[in-house]
């Protein structure tokens, strides 16, 4: 499937589901690429599939695909310095409807590497759609990461992985607590602390989870 193809389809899922506005707050926001997460063989997450809470309290591995379509800008490239954070948060804790511990923070990690990538070197359009930066999770640890355990009876939460570029020559601070991401705003996290550290929204991913007693 062409980039920006899956670009299109994020965006539709995100909007499908209410990710955004929920957790992105922009409703332009357009995908710089495909955020991958697994937690092992077949467990991967899907732009909005079901996992068990079972299957997904380790800590997952990542990967990132550049999307190089129309809409990307020219310019945008990663360098061997940039570093980049990857968070993720539940808007529907405790249950949808009730934001009073929304969005809760499950992870940070600061300080990722990714493959450098440089626009100059890539020739031909064919060459830029199979033009890979992936990692393994390899950053540090701002909030350890704790696995989704949503209340018996709360119905699905949406589990919300975002990838964010960090500005060059700073890091991000930890948010002060997990619900609501320390504001002690009801419905507040990712997209506040983000602005306040100044991180750059690239990719996004999301899975569903649910307790056994419903």
């Amino acid at each position: 499937m062409r980039l920006v193809t899956i670009s299109n389809s994020i965006k539709e899922a995100l909007t499908k589901n209410e990710v955004i506005p929920t957790v992105i707050h922009s409703e332009s926001f357009s995908p710089n690429g495909f955020l991958i997460i697994s937690y092992g063989k077949d467990k991967e997450v899907a732009m909005g599939n079901t996992l068990t809470v079972e299957e997904t309290q380790i800590k997952p591995k990542m990967a990132f695909t550049l999307n190089l379509s129309k809409d990307t800008d020219p310019n945008f490239s990663i360098a061997a310095s940039d570093r980049f954070t990857l968070v993720l948060t539940d808007p529907d804790a405790p249950t949808r409807g009730d934001e009073k511990w929304s969005e809760y923070c499950h992870y940070v990690a600061k300080n990722i590497k990714l493959n450098p990538y440089d626009p100059n070197n890539v020739v031909q359009t064919s060459q830029i759609e199979e033009q890979l930066t992936t990692t393994d999770l390899n950053g540090e640890d701002l909030i350890p990461y704790f696995g989704p355990a949503p209340p018996p009876k709360t119905g699905k939460h949406r589990y919300v992985f975002l990838l964010y570029k960090q500005k060059p020559g700073t890091e991000p601070e930890a948010p002060p607590d997990r619900p609501n991401w320390g504001t002690g705003v009801p419905g507040s996290g990712a997209a506040e602390w983000s602005k306040e550290n100044e991180l750059e929204l690239l990719a996004v991913n999301f899975f569903y989870a649910q307790d056994k007693e419903q």
